[in-house]
């Protein structure tokens, strides 16, 4: 993992060591950076070497030396390219990288296609003066760039642009979007002129223009290709089982992060058939309500090392996200998400994660809840069903998790609203007549980003393959956003191997009814993995969470640390957290919203 930025239309080898000090956890190994003052092209990058130690450096240039790369992530299957490639190239490393660049050498944009991994990359093209961007296919990696006139900076983080000018205004239309989506659609972030680039995508800057396009998208479909061949179910398990292979590729001991759930409990059984130990790491809550660690079966050959939370714990990782966060994330789980992190990095620099199976297989609770929603909307009209859930409004909200209580209550608050909707209103709980309140009904522009939904729900074969769609496309990057930012933090290299091109080509083609059945839960894990699943499978996971009214509803923490003056709607603001602090509604998700944006401009804004 590492830390790339860089700048064109300008050299400036000043700026690129500003951009590399501030993001140093993200590479601690190496700092290296290439300046040409002619053509006006400077790149960087912070290294944290796990794969190819001696070698591997970056930038790196192709064999031919037209093409420059700066990279971050890792190629899975890189050695698979590179026996096709050596054919016609010759290497000098045994990096990744140096198979990234060639293979972009050989066959342009189209490489990409062939990439089964996770990255961010630039490249930059010698013969014809351009720079292209480029992510991976679900957004496991971030990536930001600027542009202004001949000028392009890109970096893994806004608080490198930031060393360029820390004068960026914010968006009203994209803190709004942040409130109402729980997250920023790709490409938007906070600030005006600066973007993300969208996972799938590929951006060339060439004669200071740019020029996008998408080389994957979920709603296509499988990506089958030269690398990709569709795969019959029978064969996902051996497909799948001989990839995981390839995530064990490091110079160091390759760990687990391992919880109660299904989809850890398979990676633990795949990798004890390949290696003889393994070292697995665990966060669990003193709270008994939301720990699940006690959950874990303890075997002889999992070196498992485990780490309970307390109150007080939480509060200072709560400090500690509070001073490095520097893009919002809509997910209060980065709290013990960067607590198991740090538990990791005393003993290796590289785990896998189960990131990704409960979108592709149907693994949330939130997909039944979908499941009957649909239902309920065929059988029942709106006013109905507005009649229909009044007693619910009168439920008291219960702070217990996961409560049935809390449950009935969410489902049928937004029951009336269009179903494509649905499933994000559960999730952030901000509706439209909250935004229109937030902003006093002032002009702000329409979100496209409500078009894209919906334009995904009409292409889509049915409702429950929407679901499936949506989380993977909309839901999915906020998710990997929070991992890569706490294992980033703890200079870890996390892997995700249900986030394969295999296995993600095969679940976005089944159809729904083979993929989802309300009564049989993880139904398609269950039919892939059945030669590895036996009665040690009898488990349930309730997600990461934690109590977080341990957090928001200590009054005198929150407003020492929020700054007031850069909440857009104070008023509303002060409304909602003594509306919450008073039992009356559930505001948890957007007064964490709020704050943890506000923590992102006090980071970027005040400090640098």
């Amino acid at each position: 993992m590492c830390a790339i930025f860089g700048i064109i239309g300008k050299s400036d080898i000043g700026l690129l060591r500003k951009m590399s000090k501030c993001q140093l956890y993200r590479g601690p190994d190496s700092q290296t950076f290439f300046n040409n003052k002619k053509l006006k092209v400077s790149f960087g990058m912070n290294r944290l070497a796990v794969i190819d130690k001696k070698s591997g450096y970056q930038p790196m240039f192709s064999h031919d030396k037209r093409f420059l790369l700066v990279f971050n992530g890792t190629i899975y299957n890189f050695k698979e390219i590179k026996k096709f490639l050596e054919k016609k190239i010759s290497f000098k490393t045994q990096s990744d990288t140096e198979v990234l660049i060639n293979s972009y050498s050989y066959w342009g944009n189209k490489s990409f296609n062939y990439f089964d991994g996770m990255w961010a990359a630039s490249i930059f093209d010698f013969k014809k003066k351009r720079m292209i961007l480029s992510r991976d296919y679900v957004g496991q990696k971030p990536l930001f760039y600027y542009k202004k006139k001949e000028i392009v900076i890109f970096s893994s983080q806004l608080n490198g642009i930031f060393q360029y000018d820390n004068k960026f205004h914010i968006s009203k239309k994209n803190y709004g979007n942040f409130l109402r989506f729980n997250h920023f659609p790709a490409p938007e972030t906070l600030y005006q002129n600066i973007n993300q680039v969208c996972p799938g995508e590929i951006i060339e800057f060439r004669n200071n223009r740019i020029n996008s396009k998408k080389y994957w998208k979920v709603e296509n479909g499988g990506d089958y290709n030269l690398f990709f061949p569709k795969r019959k179910t029978h064969e996902i398990s051996k497909v799948f089982q001989k990839t995981t292979s390839n995530f064990l590729i490091a110079d160091q001991k390759v760990g687990l992060c391992l919880s109660s759930g299904f989809d850890s409990n398979i990676l633990k059984k795949v990798i004890l058939k390949k290696e003889k130990k393994i070292k697995s790491f665990t966060i669990g809550f003193k709270d008994q309500t939301y720990d699940e660690s006690k959950k874990i079966k303890k075997t002889p050959n999992d070196d498992n090392k485990k780490k309970i939370l307390s109150q007080k714990d939480l509060i200072k990782t709560f400090h500690l996200i509070r001073k490095n966060i520097f893009f919002p994330i809509g997910d209060s789980s980065i709290l013990p998400t960067f607590e198991l992190f740090n538990l990791i990095k005393k003993r290796t620099n590289a785990v896998i994660g189960g990131d990704g199976g409960d979108e592709i297989f149907y693994g949330y609770v939130a997909f039944k809840g979908f499941y009957i929603t649909s239902i309920l909307k065929k059988i029942f009209p709106n006013f109905l069903l507005r009649i229909i859930r009044l007693p619910f409004k009168m439920i008291k909200i219960s702070t217990d998790y996961l409560s049935w209580t809390k449950k009935i209550k969410f489902f049928f608050e937004h029951i009336d609203k269009e179903l494509f909707l649905i499933n994000n209103l559960w999730i952030s709980n901000f509706a439209d007549s909250d935004y229109k309140a937030y902003f006093k009904n002032k002009t702000i522009p329409k979100s496209k980003h409500l078009n894209k939904i919906k334009n995904l729900y009409n292409k889509s074969s049915d409702d429950m393959k929407f679901a499936q769609f949506y989380f993977i496309k909309y839901f999915l990057p906020n998710i990997l956003l929070k991992v890569d930012f706490s294992s980033m933090l703890n200079s870890i290299e996390c892997r995700s191997p249900y986030l394969t091109k295999d296995l993600l080509n095969y679940s976005v083609d089944l159809t729904s009814n083979k993929n989802f059945s309300f009564f049989k839960s993880i139904k398609l894990m269950k039919l892939i993995f059945s030669d590895l699943i036996n009665k040690d499978f009898n488990m349930k996971k309730h997600g990461f969470a934690f109590n977080k009214n341990l957090i928001l509803r200590n009054k005198d923490l929150i407003l020492k640390v929020i700054n007031k003056n850069l909440i857009l709607n104070l008023d509303f603001f002060n409304k909602r957290y003594n509306e919450y602090l008073d039992g009356k509604y559930e505001h948890e998700q957007y007064l964490w919203n709020e704050i943890i944006i506000n923590f992102c401009r006090q980071n970027l804004e005040y400090k640098l």
